[in-house]
C-alpha cells in the first residue's frame, strides 16, 4: 500500500501513503488515557499533513479514473 494515493472516509481527504505502522504520541486531550495512538500507516495528506490511518478508513483511488 505504501506510494498509493488514498481517500480517507474518517477525514474526508486524499493523501498518499509513506509509511507503514506509525504511533502518534497523544495529549489527553485527543486520548483520554493519554496513551500512544498506533495507526496501521503514515499518511501525507494533500493539505500537508502527515497523519496515522487504519486500512478500514482508507480506499484506494484509481488513478486510471
Amino acid at each position: 500500500m505504501i506510494g498509493q494515493i488514498v481517500h480517507d472516509y474518517a477525514l474526508g481527504k486524499n493523501g498518499v501513503v509513506v509509511g507503514g505502522p506509525f504511533t502518534e504520541e497523544a495529549p489527553v486531550s485527543t486520548s483520554p488515557t493519554g496513551r500512544p495512538l498506533d495507526w496501521e500507516w503514515l499518511v501525507l495528506y494533500e493539505d500537508g499533513e502527515l497523519m496515522g490511518a487504519d486500512t478500514n478508513d482508507l480506499k484506494e483511488i484509481d488513478e486510471d479514473r
